[in-house]
């Protein structure tokens, strides 16, 4: 079964230049962990709001578990929950009051509430702040109570558009454990983020989306393989000669006086060692997801040479 299904989706807002989305197309398996990259107004927010039926598209078809966003919207509503990117808790309520009046609205019954209210705090570690007003609650954890409201239902699919917005280390990952245990039960979600790395700890199937258009997809290994060579060096540029490093492969300016190769495992050695010999701070690692989205959407990564196989 498919939790989104969408054919030829456009969205061209009055008195736009340029549609928000082109032509987009895309599946989304249920039970999967379905995630939008792209650079700030690249079109994810505005499908995220199609799919949960508070934009209707231009032209084009979008099914959401099964039903049509433009003519049964309130089938899909009693379905899904979100965590919009623009949401903020209300100012004098509590976490506690946040989520058990959002259950009891969602038709559950008291003990239920209760019950799912308590689980959920606890488990993103907001159940001691529990009664305090969110106006008196840092940044964080009021974007908690926003995540703590989507997923205490029992909704089919989520959508969580940047949900980790401003949290630090550790709260990141309390959400991440959650999406999880989400996951783990059988939920679906859409997910949009800006963290390269939250994209590649939870996604199943990663679409990278470019001023409205869909430039790349595919799981974490299929993106990888966008770039040629499958090994990064980050080496530092004093006395470097550019030239010799782009006989290894390609080379970027990451700044702060670094440069990266990207090159094959036979060149790693070679590289090791001239950066030895020049007594240069270097580090080796396998190309990340970060990597193909700069080469994708961000300009590319510099002169592409075939490089040493």
């Amino acid at each position: 079964m498919l939790a989104i299904d969408a054919a030829s989706v456009t969205k061209i807002y009055k008195d736009a230049r340029q549609a928000a989305l082109s032509d987009v197309s895309l599946k989304v398996e249920a039970g999967t962990i379905f995630t939008l990259l792209g650079r700030n107004g690249a079109g994810k927010t505005t499908f995220v709001r199609m799919c949960a039926t508070q934009l209707m598209p231009s032209s084009g078809n979008i099914r959401v578990l099964g039903y049509d966003v433009t003519s049964q919207a309130k089938q899909i509503r009693e379905l899904i929950s979100i965590v919009p990117q623009e949401g903020r808790p209300l100012r004098a309520l509590t976490s506690w009051d946040h989520v058990y009046n959002w259950l009891q609205i969602r038709g559950e019954n008291k003990q239920t509430a209760k019950e799912k209210t308590e689980e959920i705090l606890r488990k993103l570690e907001l159940y001691e702040a529990r009664d305090k007003p969110a106006m008196n609650l840092s940044g964080g954890m009021k974007q908690k109570i926003l995540v703590a409201m989507a997923m205490a239902t029992d909704a089919e699919l989520l959508f969580l558009d940047e949900p980790t917005i401003g949290l630090d280390p550790v709260s990141r990952r309390q959400v991440w454990s959650a999406i999880k245990d989400w996951k783990s039960k059988g939920g679906s979600i859409l997910l949009t983020t800006h963290y390269m790395d939250e994209a590649e700890m939870l996604s199943d199937y990663i679409v990278i989306i470019d001023r409205g258009t869909v430039i790349a997809q595919g799981t974490i290994q299929e993106l990888r393989k966008v770039i040629p060579q499958n090994i990064r060096v980050d080496i530092a540029r004093d006395g470097l000669d550019v030239d010799v490093l782009r006989s290894y492969g390609s080379v970027v300016d990451t700044g702060a006086g670094m440069l990266r190769v990207f090159t094959f495992e036979s060149a790693v050695r070679e590289l090791s060692e001239l950066a030895l010999r020049k007594n240069l701070a270097f580090t080796v690692s396998p190309v990340t997801l970060d990597d193909v989205f700069v080469y994708l959407a961000g300009g590319g990564i510099g002169d592409d040479q075939n490089g040493r196989g």
